[in-house]
């Protein structure tokens, strides 16, 4: 596989890093897979060589190529409660349906175990590179406090690639303190930290990897080596947007070729995914309709392949229609790692995720869900959205700035296409017949209506509280951004915990 960017002395230079390994000589492998999840944040639909000859990204390509590609995989509209909703295995309006800005006093719920905690009982090492985004307030909320081994990244929803600073505080953490590394591209850390991770890792213990990726997430920023590859002859958001792909793909790649150099690749399954749609006017998520931030499928239908040596041969090279939503990899890792995903108890929603490895496997297309929820009843514009057959209905106000590439050509002049059409009070489309969500069956088919109205509406006798934690809105969510720029400041201008003593 080919690594853009990866020259021949740091190949070198890892492979003496690996050779002095304990246990580099040793073949055995764990009967436990190695299970590696890829998050690449607002990564648009079409934003990948194998859709898009405009994007420069060949590991991704020949991972699709040589894998699976999931073509109906549902995230949420955004970031963070994608992000809970792997996590925790919960749909998202069960753990969060909030995005968490600085200063945010609350987190994903800590009821629940999170997936790297549960693997632990089954004996893997567990590590997180990237964007955290679930909250930090109290160290109770801290990745490590969660079941990671280690961490080393950011822990707000958004940052400067090139200095990591939020909101006047630098956000670069490491474990349980600050990374006083900042001030260098951000991925390039990321690389950096999986090289020795990797390195060190025992081969004959089982590794969860989770790698939530900044990229390709604003601001628009890329170094000058990777815009180089590309012809400047987009506008410049686009242009330092595709950059920022190609570095998503070289650190991916990376981490494929350090497992095959320590011949853990053999029994490892990797997930890579977008944690929703492209953002509005910058993104592709051509053909489909809407962007980040909608219910529409270029919102909530997300990118995404599977790779690795655990994969059956007879699945490679196929393309996987089976609805899976993100919330299916808790139970599915669970399942390979021989723990019980089952989370039951006071203060928390049963795991809703179901284990999706006989679709993986070839066992079977359909999925096991009698619907999916996308959202529901979320902020004051009660939007939501689920799919239930062919057909999903989609739930209030859906509108964004611009509609980013409905139907517009894959590589862009940056002109603002048309907006998209919103559901007041629903819309209702046949997603199998109809994906770019163009007929509006709501009136024509009184019947469909009326069952996923149903579906929708029985989650309304749930209590209150088993839906986001009681913050119904971004609004409800506490902040106390003003007393923790001042509490961080004396403490040396990083974002850390600022609540512990309170």
């Amino acid at each position: 596989m080919e690594l853009v960017k990866l020259n021949s002395s740091l190949i070198s230079a890892l492979t003496i890093v690996l050779l002095l390994q304990p246990g580099w000589f040793c073949s055995c492998q764990s009967q436990k897979p190695n299970l590696v999840f890829v998050y690449v944040d607002d990564w648009g639909f079409a934003d990948v060589g194998f859709r898009n000859p405009a994007i420069k990204s060949p590991n991704f390509d020949a991972l699709a190529s040589t894998g699976s590609v999931l073509q109906r995989h549902y995230v949420f509209k955004y970031c963070s409660p994608s992000r809970a909703s792997f996590l925790t295995g919960r749909w998202p309006h069960h753990a969060h349906q909030w995005n968490m800005p600085p200063g945010t006093m609350a987190g994903t719920n800590l009821n629940m175990t999170m997936l790297p905690a549960k693997l632990k009982q089954a004996g893997y090492s567990t590590h997180m590179v990237g964007k955290w985004h679930q909250g930090f307030f109290k160290s109770h909320y801290l990745p490590t406090s969660r079941g990671f081994d280690t961490m080393s990244g950011f822990l707000n929803g958004g940052e400067t690639h090139m200095t990591e600073v939020n909101s006047g505080l630098t956000d670069f953490w490491k474990n349980r303190a600050p990374d006083p590394r900042n001030g260098t591209y951000d991925a390039y850390h990321y690389r950096s930290d999986l090289v020795d991770m990797i390195a060190n890792h025992e081969s004959n213990t089982p590794l969860f990897l989770y790698l939530p990726l900044h990229n390709v997430h604003g601001p628009f920023q890329a170094p000058q080596e990777w815009l180089d590859i590309y012809p400047n002859n987009t506008c410049s958001k686009r242009h330092t947007y595709q950059a920022m792909v190609s570095v998503a793909d070289n650190v991916t790649g990376t981490v494929v070729e350090l497992l095959k150099a320590k011949d853990m690749w053999k029994n490892t399954l990797m997930v890579v995914s977008a944690d929703n749609g492209g953002a509005p006017c910058g993104g592709s998520n051509y053909p489909l309709k809407g962007s980040k931030g909608t219910f529409f499928e270029g919102g909530v239908r997300s990118l995404a392949f599977v790779n690795g040596g655990l994969l059956p041969d007879a699945m490679r090279g196929k393309d996987i229609d089976g609805f899976i939503h993100t919330a299916d990899w808790y139970p599915t890792f669970c399942k390979l790692a021989g723990v019980e995903a089952d989370d039951s108890g006071p203060g928390r929603y049963p795991v809703d995720g179901l284990d999706v490895w006989p679709i993986l496997s070839g066992q079977t297309n359909a999925t096991a869900h009698q619907s999916i929820i996308l959202g529901f009843n979320f902020s004051e514009a009660n939007s939501g959205a689920v799919i239930m057959g062919d057909y999903k209905l989609v739930v209030g106000v859906q509108g964004t700035d611009c509609d980013n590439l409905m139907y517009s050509p894959l590589d862009y002049p940056c002109t603002q296409g048309p907006k998209a059409a919103n559901c007041d009070p629903y819309c209702l489309y046949d997603i199998v017949s109809d994906p770019h969500e163009k007929t509006d069956l709501s009136k024509s088919q009184p019947d469909t209506l009326k069952k996923l109205l149903d579906e929708y509406n029985k989650f309304s006798s749930e209590p209150q509280s088993t839906r986001d934690q009681g913050y119904h809105s971004q609004g409800d969510l506490p902040n106390d951004l003003k007393n923790a720029k001042k509490v961080l400041d004396a403490k040396g201008g990083y974002w850390m915990p600022w609540r512990d003593e309170q």
